[in-house]
């Protein structure tokens, strides 16, 4: 029953990152990463604010007073994950220190009281959604394309145009290789200590454990047991002591029904439980809680007194709607889910450009391809609102940033080569001409400019564009309207009317020169 569960959640949170794009969603694609307590109370502790959207993570925690960690043994998708990819006998092996992850839960919660939130670099749902953003559907969307290169010849030859032509957008994120080697490595851990994560590392582990020590469904020995010890192996999260096998430590058993399944005696049931046995938990020294506190705060002290929004560097773009810089990275758990939803694959993980605080966060490369104007799903998928949900109008008017031309590599300015790509593929008409030293220049006309990018994935010169999308003039607003925002900054964003109306007057007494045979 429990694996059958176990499945049913799995395919159920796979199904919603697969399916994100889809308005039709009978469950929002976020409902996992809104559910886990860990990332909402952190997030909103770390920004100083909470979020309805962050209210069913308040049914785990309830789940967790009820019937302790059975959110770990029988919902968690990473643990399903790690149950999937274990031997068939999975034993805890010899690392049985189950005392890291609470106190990296300490360093975690004394970082987001300093207002910083390292939460979503160790959260499982938020790492997994990670893997499968930056990992998992890439693969899966290789392994369709080489599935539609294999059946095109048969598909021309029957002249099955649709499936002759057919192709999937392939997305590819920067850093994967790192995903892949952090997924490796768990698994080969997990062959050799069935969840280790689990037991000794994961921080919403641990703070559902502290909840669970006074769950009202636990572990029951009945008289009948022997204290054979057979139950004590196969525990996944060693919640059974060895020297007292009739004991559970209420704050690492899952409920998973191993140590039932085991017992010769049949000795083992579930049920309500008034007592606990305090005295099997887990102990630690107040020094050490200090300790890992202090580790938590120095971390969060030395991102708060880097100077990193005067260094920031120009080319950092963030997606439209998102909240102003210090806001963003107090919200934003780092999960993926606005990358793996991005139609034009733009938005890519920063990797540690910016120190560890902006490691895994969004930014936008225009280099690779633009911000489709038609699109606003990255906001409506964002689990704490670190990007704004906007609509189309609000998010045209979101100014992501500002175009400039480098006159040293456009083939216009720099070779007097005759080019208009740029102004073509500009949706705003941002970009005009002037008739400078004899020749049509181009120009970017700044309050026209909403930084969408399509002039520097366009522009045709190898390597760097000669065109570039800085985060001059952005617009970010943790409330408000946009539109308004814009129109206070007389800013214009109108659709390109197909041709030239701002066209620049030529220079006095400047004469066109021949443009094709200079451009040869």
């Amino acid at each position: 029953m429990r694996r059958i569960l176990q499945l049913i959640f799995l395919m159920l949170f796979l199904t919603l990152l697969a399916l994100s794009a889809w308005p039709y969603l009978p469950l929002p694609p976020e409902l996992f990463l809104q559910a886990s307590p860990l990332l909402a109370g952190f997030s909103s502790l770390a920004g100083r604010t909470f979020s309805i959207l962050l209210l069913p993570s308040l049914v785990i925690l309830a789940t967790a007073l009820i019937a302790g960690r059975a959110f770990c043994a029988w919902i968690c998708p990473l643990g399903t994950l790690f149950d999937l990819f274990g031997r068939r006998k999975p034993s805890a092996g010899r690392i049985r220190n189950r005392a890291p992850k609470y106190l990296i839960l300490c360093a975690l919660l004394a970082a987001a009281a300093a207002g910083v939130n390292y939460t979503g670099l160790l959260d499982p749902v938020a790492l997994l959604t990670r893997i499968f953003a930056f990992l998992a559907w890439p693969l899966v969307m290789l392994v369709v394309n080489l599935g539609l290169d294999g059946l095109r010849p048969a598909a021309e030859h029957y002249r099955w145009l649709s499936l002759a032509y057919a192709h999937a957008e392939q997305p590819v994120f920067i850093g994967a290789w790192l995903s892949a080697a952090i997924v490796l490595s768990l698994l080969i851990v997990n062959r050799f200590a069935h969840r280790f994560w689990c037991r000794s590392l994961c921080p919403l582990g641990a703070l559902l454990g502290i909840v669970a020590r006074r769950s009202f469904i636990q572990r029951r020995v009945s008289r009948a047991c022997t204290a054979c010890g057979v139950c004590v192996t196969p525990c996944p999260l060693q919640a059974i002591p060895a020297d007292n096998p009739q004991a559970t430590r209420a704050s690492e058993c899952s409920l998973c029904g191993t140590c039932a399944a085991v017992c010769p005696q049949n000795a083992v049931s579930y049920g309500p439980q008034k007592h606990v046995n305090v005295s099997a938990q887990t102990r630690m020294s107040k020094r050490v809680f200090i300790a890992a506190a202090g580790a938590g705060l120095a971390a969060a002290a030395l991102e708060n007194l880097s100077p990193r929004g005067a260094l920031r560097a120009s080319g950092l773009l963030r997606p439209p709607g998102a909240l102003p810089e210090n806001e963003f990275l107090q919200r934003c758990v780092r999960c993926g889910a606005c990358m793996n939803v991005c139609p034009t694959n733009t938005l890519q993980p920063l990797m540690l450009e910016q120190g560890l605080e902006g490691l895994w966060t969004p930014r936008l490369v225009p280099r690779r391809a633009g911000c489709d104007q038609t699109c606003c799903l990255c906001g409506s998928v964002c689990p704490t609102d670190a990007l704004r949900e906007l609509s189309l109008d609000e998010k045209k008017h979101a100014k992501i940033g500002t175009a400039s031309i480098d006159k040293d590599r456009c083939l216009v300015w720099a070779r007097d080569r005759l080019c208009l790509i740029c102004d073509e593929q500009c949706p705003y008409n941002a970009i005009v001409f002037q008739w400078k030293d004899g020749f049509r220049r181009p120009f970017v006309i700044e309050h026209k400019c909403n930084g969408c990018g399509f002039c520097e994935e366009q522009c045709p010169v190898a390597g760097e564009s000669a065109i570039i999308v800085s985060s001059q003039g952005e617009i970010r607003l943790p409330s408000g309207s946009y539109v308004d925002a814009a129109r206070e900054r007389r800013l214009e964003f109108r659709a390109d009317p197909g041709d030239d109306d701002f066209f620049l007057q030529p220079e006095a007494e400047a004469l066109p020169k021949d443009l094709s045979a200079k451009g040869r």
